[in-house]
């Protein structure tokens, strides 16, 4: 085998080896937002809207996600799921606009401004805020989802769920650290 045979060989293994733990790497963060897709579920279903906003629901809840393809990806295994007698329905959104038709609104990966403007837009709205991290909570989100080492932790800002008229379940609270309280 020529020099350059087994120099082009090495380039291939090596580019090889790096794609490998690259698509585990992509498999890894896949299997981590599908966690956090059915986390958000139960948290969904923990949770109870005033009565003017059951009102407008009808027979379904839209949850309406904001994130790269993996994140929307991921979602669509709890799309059409029960949640009491309502349906879950996944609703994903390209712009950050049309609130008003969710009821859930999972954001991840967002830039910090574009973040809080889309908390001043909604505020005192009956819209369950989920994202990612300690500092979706803390920055005026509902519920943070922070994964330390490798397990999850829920962290739910009170005084913002007070605002928005929502009711989030003691049972839930029980796991959750409180923020604002």
């Amino acid at each position: 085998m020529s020099a350059r045979a087994k120099k082009l060989l090495r380039l291939l293994l090596g580019l090889g080896l790096l794609l490998g733990s690259h698509s585990s790497l992509l498999a890894q963060s896949l299997e981590e937002q599908t966690v956090l897709a059915a986390l958000a579920l139960n948290i969904v279903r923990f949770t109870t809207w005033p009565v003017e906003a059951q009102a407008q629901m009808k027979e379904s809840i839209e949850l309406c996600v904001v994130g790269d393809n993996m994140v929307q990806q991921s979602f669509a295994g709890i799309d059409h799921k029960a949640v009491g007698n309502k349906t879950l329905r996944i609703v994903n959104l390209s712009r950050l606009r049309n609130f008003e038709e969710c009821q859930v609104l999972y954001v991840s990966d967002l830039k910090q401004n574009v973040l809080l403007q889309v908390f001043v837009e909604i505020k005192k709205q009956p819209l369950l805020t989920i994202g990612e991290g300690y500092d979706f909570a803390a920055q005026g989100g509902m519920v943070g989802l922070e994964n330390v080492d490798g397990k999850i932790t829920l962290h739910v800002n009170l005084p913002v769920v007070g605002e928005s008229n929502l009711n989030v379940s003691a049972r839930l609270l029980k796991l959750a650290k409180i923020i604002g309280n």
